[in-house]
């Protein structure tokens, strides 16, 4: 690993000359708990999006232009996904340089495509291993001075996430969780554990149910009962109240933005959720 390390450092070409005090913006939480790891012991980065904020819907204000305009590092998901960063990167200096992961990954680690591709990344261990590679050589690529302090961080954060996926798919195996969603936005952590949800109500976070939907559904409730509701937004709507009530389903609200403020790292994100899991 730390060879492959070395060579995306020696391949990328130099931009910046050392720098005390690199400034690096991450658009979410989990992409912030990620660079903030690999960064430890050198700065800590800025986080643009505020948890409670939807990344598909905020609106840039012109102190987010202000920290952009001083950014080094410019780090979110992918166009798609945080829609309203288009102003934002005209607003970059002529120094900064720019990281949008998804058009870093590969195709085998996305799911969709084109347009469709789903944004929540950094649900997968995989992927984090990914994302950590990639923020890496940028990294290395702004600030030289710092190359054994990010390479090491990185390997740590890429032993402790591995380590924490053997322990945690044996618990969510022993389990077999049952649960339904508000939408699919688990699909990466389900890939990377092998589980799989009896179902959801919503085609994604901004589509309302269709009736064919939500009649599949309770045919497959029917047949195969769940223990839990999970959700994203809170209050409930209509739908998931009804389902809750009807099928007597324990509710549990996914921050998959990280908004608790008791999650100090990505391991602590996903743990959460495993434990929500759990739980079904």
């Amino acid at each position: 690993m730390r060879i492959l390390f070395l060579l995306l450092y020696l391949l990328a070409p130099g931009h910046l000359l050392a720098n005390d005090n690199v400034q690096v913006v991450t658009s979410i939480r989990p992409i912030q708990l990620i660079t903030n790891e690999i960064m430890h012991g050198a700065g800590q980065s800025e986080l643009l999006i505020q948890s409670d904020q939807s990344p598909h819907h905020f609106q840039l204000k012109p102190s987010q232009l202000k920290i952009a305009s001083k950014t080094d590092l410019l780090i979110w998901v992918s166009d798609d996904f945080e829609t309203g960063l288009n102003r934002l990167k005209n607003a970059l200096p002529s120094r900064g340089i720019t990281l949008e992961l998804i058009k870093s990954f590969p195709a085998n680690h996305l799911i969709g495509d084109n347009h469709d591709i789903d944004g929540h990344i950094w649900l997968s261990p995989e992927n984090i291993t990914l994302i950590a590679q990639l923020i890496t050589q940028k990294l290395l690529q702004i600030d030289p001075s710092n190359q054994q302090l990010y390479l090491d961080n990185s390997l740590q954060l890429i032993k402790k996430v591995t380590d924490w996926k053997q322990k945690s798919q044996k618990t969510l195996r022993a389990i077999q969780p049952k649960y339904i969603l508000e939408h699919q936005f688990l699909a990466y952590l389900e890939k990377s554990f092998g589980i799989k949800n009896i179902g959801s109500f919503r085609n994604n976070h901004d589509q309302g149910s269709s009736i064919r939907q939500l009649s599949a559904l309770h045919e497959t409730l029917q047949k195969t009962p769940a223990k839990c509701l999970l959700i994203v937004r809170e209050p409930m709507d209509k739908q998931a109240k009804q389902l809750s009530s009807q099928y007597d389903l324990k509710v549990e609200r996914v921050r998959l933005l990280g908004e608790d403020s008791s999650i100090k790292s990505i391991i602590d994100l996903l743990d959460e959720i495993v434990k929500q899991l759990s739980s079904c």
